[in-house]
């Protein structure tokens, strides 16, 4: 049986090459990179040039990058750090977070342990029927006591691209800080964070056929943050705990990669995306309802089904396209099994039906158009599509 791997999203095949360059620092230089003799200073100095690779790539300077265990990490890192940071100091009554109700739940779960435990107040804005941020809510949101607003830069579920460098140029006429969930973007746009003029933003290598494990916040100089892992000196002394090595140097050759890769990568999701579109528009016409805005990732296509005489949740789609050999996905990998329907569809303003009968398909590196073939082909052929 074919198998075809359509959640990306979640997480991609790790590259041969990143694995290649990550058994070297798994087996012969085990040194750990606190160390002071040979075998520290080898580990050391493969750190500082993974961290000087990823600061290149996203515009960044090298002291502004931070290793993490990954997205859900640095999200906590920049949002509870900022927040942290203002319990410390005379915060003049600023406790007010804005963010969006399409976050990540590692956002979204951050912001209700601040507003429960410590009392911040946060405000969750609307977004338009595609996922776009609605800039005048936003505006009309801040108050003298908003301190920080967070609000991804491409969504996990739908795709859609935020117009962040607009959000950035409110948030300073305010004395605003921004934190932004870039994890879905880096390697599928040309991210910048000069260009959108953040003071936070969070990444994972296990998106960009790196592995899992290792991911990296960027802190702009002179952020007021507190540290978020104490009992180590690490990370200049704002992220206890070993620095994980192996998996630093996948990072770092992720990256590379990305440099020299990211035009083609980018060129190849638009071409599967096209034809996925094209396809699902002669086989299904008004049966299946697309998503994902025209503003969006290209490797991302989110389609709800319009069932008329039975409803068939996601979670059954998933299961009869993972017999047929297909792996896709409901949304988010984080909240895969939760009987809810997807919190950003009912944003946009689906019933629960509808988000609950939703499929993200999320295309990688690795994918062919015949993939795209046998996913239509097995959709049009299965029982699945009865009662639409």
């Amino acid at each position: 049986m074919k198998r075809v791997y359509l959640d990306n999203a979640a997480t991609t095949q790790i590259d041969d090459r990143v694995l290649e360059a990550m058994l070297p620092w798994m087996k012969d230089k085990y040194g750990n990179a606190s160390s002071v003799h040979g075998f520290g200073h080898e580990a050391k100095v493969m750190l500082e040039e993974a961290r000087d690779i990823i600061a290149e790539f996203i515009g960044a300077r090298s002291s502004e990058i931070y290793f993490t265990s990954g997205g859900t990490e640095s999200n906590n890192f920049a949002i509870k750090g900022i927040a942290f940071n203002q319990l410390t100091k005379e915060s003049h009554g600023r406790n007010h977070i804005i963010s969006s109700k399409i976050e990540h739940s590692a956002v979204l779960d951050t912001l209700e342990y601040l507003k429960l435990r410590f009392g911040f107040d946060v405000t969750c804005i609307n977004t338009n029927k595609h996922g776009v941020i609605d800039i005048d809510e936003l505006k009309s949101s801040i108050t003298g006591r908003t301190f920080l607003i967070s609000v991804m830069h491409s969504n996990n579920e739908l795709g859609v691209i935020n117009d962040i460098s607009s959000i950035a140029e409110i948030a300073k006429e305010k004395n605003i800080l921004l934190h932004t969930d870039s994890v879905q973007s880096i390697g599928k746009t040309k991210f910048n964070v000069k260009d959108i003029l953040c003071d936070t933003a969070a990444f994972s290598a296990h998106k960009i056929y790196g592995p899992k494990g290792i991911g990296a916040v960027y802190i702009k100089k002179d952020t007021p943050i507190d540290k978020f892992m104490h009992g180590g000196k690490q990370e200049r002394d704002r992220r206890g705990g070993t620095e994980n090595i192996s998996a630093i140097a996948g990072f770092k050759k992720a990256i590379e990669i990305l440099k020299d890769e990211i035009d083609s990568d980018i060129a190849h999701y638009k071409k599967l995306k096209k034809l996925f579109l094209a396809k699902l528009k002669e086989n299904f016409s008004d049966k299946i309802i697309i998503n994902s805005p025209v503003n969006s990732l290209d490797n991302i296509i989110n389609i709800s089904f319009n069932f008329k005489n039975n409803n068939i949740d996601s979670d059954t789609m998933i299961i009869k396209m993972d017999i047929l050999g297909i792996a896709v996905s409901s949304g988010s990998a984080c909240t895969s099994g939760s009987v809810q329907p997807s919190h950003v569809l009912k944003a946009i303003g689906h019933d629960d039906n509808s988000a609950k009968s939703s499929l993200r398909i999320s295309f990688g590196r690795f994918n062919k158009e015949d993939d795209v073939d046998y996913f239509i082909d097995s959709l049009k052929n299965s029982n699945l599509m009865r009662g639409l």
